[in-house]
């Protein structure tokens, strides 16, 4: 006589399914905190973008200003950025002898949000004449009549 087949085992037992619903639950957890990470990154880079901006705005401002001296000053706009500004002359004596001044113009640009404060400096130098400073003060201390 022959014997019948063992019944062979059909479907999935309910510890496999449990184990791979586990994986899976890994994995899309895993793809989510990398998602919000990079969001998380992508909104701090436009606020440093946002700072850079107005950083570069406003040393173009300075250096289109028509007298250069050595000073430093400090300045809030509407939005809460601050912004702090110093004008120094540098190389002073490799210049002595020479009719220009190299001045170094520094610009911090200072902004607090809601994910932390973005800072940015940024500096430049100029090259300016000696005689335009001159004239200018000469200007400035003449008597007005």
């Amino acid at each position: 006589m022959i014997k019948p087949a063992a019944p062979t085992q059909q479907g999935f037992t309910l510890l496999e399914i449990m184990i791979s619903l586990v994986l899976i639950c890994l994995v899309i957890v895993s793809v989510i905190q990398l998602s919000s990470a990079n969001l998380r990154n992508l909104a701090t880079s436009d606020d440093y973008i946002d700072v850079l901006g107005r950083a570069n705005d406003k040393m173009r401002d300075v250096l289109e200003l028509e007298k250069f001296e050595e000073k430093s000053w400090k300045e809030t706009d509407n939005e809460g950025y601050v912004y702090d500004i110093a004008v120094t002359e540098i190389e002073k004596e490799r210049t002595d002898a020479l009719a220009v001044r190299l001045m170094q113009i520094t610009v911090t640009v200072s902004h607090l949000k809601n994910r932390g404060a973005k800072t940015v400096t940024l500096k430049t130098a100029k090259l300016t004449s000696k005689f335009d400073a001159l004239k200018n003060d000469g200007k400035d201390a003449a008597p007005k009549g």
